[in-house]
């Protein structure tokens, strides 16, 4: 999140001072794929580079001094890189970066459930039906992980976070009938909760805007900060944080949950599912 922020105000003192990407790689021996790199926030940039940019494009004192601070402070490693499997989902480092500085995640998705709304035997159960063969000691690591996220949703400034359940991950019986139902219950105390608004997405919404996509939309306390939008599965990952790029998939949001049951009609359409399904 530092770097993203770093790399937004340096693009935005790029702009203000009228430099191309091809000047500033000249100005630091670079090439210019390195400054979109640096002004998208996705590679860590030393503070003796930020330091030439800055008063290359004639920042004060005080405005280098700032971008300094959020270089150091970029640095400095998340809680997730002690655990090895993060880095082997593409692009999840990023994801949880993300979702450690965001204030609200909207999300939307077929089966699977959302990762912060799974209960730990309904998440063991995806991992052991997963093509790759996971160790006892990863299968450990990837739940503990999982764990830490979920403490987002409580505390004294907790995470919001808006889900759109499509009714087929609903319906799928995870991990048998038991876990299922204890996970179907889970998600209706979820919904209990102010920071967490749940709604489903029937069968019988028919079509809509984000048929075939999985998408998580990112909004940080900071409203100079641009939504993220995450587009992705199990083996690729895209982040959108361009306005132009990402006002299509924020509409199709509100679509959807438009089309979405309200949540108090949703929570009762979960608990007839869990109902319906064996102990």
């Amino acid at each position: 999140m530092h770097r993203r922020r770093l790399g937004s105000e340096l693009r935005r003192l790029r702009e203000s001072a009228g430099r191309t990407h091809r000047e500033v790689a000249a100005h630091l021996d670079c090439s210019q794929g390195k400054i979109s790199q640096i002004e998208l926030g996705r590679v860590p940039v030393r503070t003796s580079d930020v330091r030439l940019m800055a008063e290359f494009y004639g920042a004060t004192a005080d405005q280098v001094a700032v971008l300094v601070e959020l270089a150091q402070d970029s640095k400095q490693r998340g809680w997730w890189q002690q655990y090895p499997s993060t880095a082997q989902r593409p692009g999840l480092q990023t994801y949880l970066g993300l979702e450690t500085s965001a204030k609200a995640v909207s999300c939307y998705g077929a089966d699977p459930l959302p990762e912060l709304l799974q209960t730990a035997d309904y998440s063991r159960a995806l991992l052991t039906a997963d093509a790759r063969s996971y160790g006892e000691d990863e299968l450990r690591e990837r739940l503990t992980v999982l764990s830490t996220r979920q403490q987002r949703l409580v505390g004294e400034a907790p995470l919001e976070l808006w889900a759109v359940l499509d009714e087929s991950a609903l319906r799928r019986a995870v991990g048998g009938p038991g876990v299922m139902r204890q996970q179907l219950e889970h998600l209706v105390l979820l919904g209990y909760r102010r920071n967490v608004t749940i709604q489903v997405l029937p069968f019988r919404a028919g079509g809509h805007p984000l048929m075939g996509d999985r998408i998580a939309v990112f909004s940080f306390p900071d409203d100079t900060d641009p939504q993220v939008v995450h587009l992705g599965d199990s083996a690729n990952s895209r982040f959108l944080d361009k306005a132009a790029d990402t006002a299509e998939y924020l509409r199709a949001f509100e679509q959807v949950c438009t089309r979405a049951l309200s949540p108090k009609d949703s929570s009762a359409f979960i608990s007839t599912i869990a109902d319906e399904t064996p102990m």
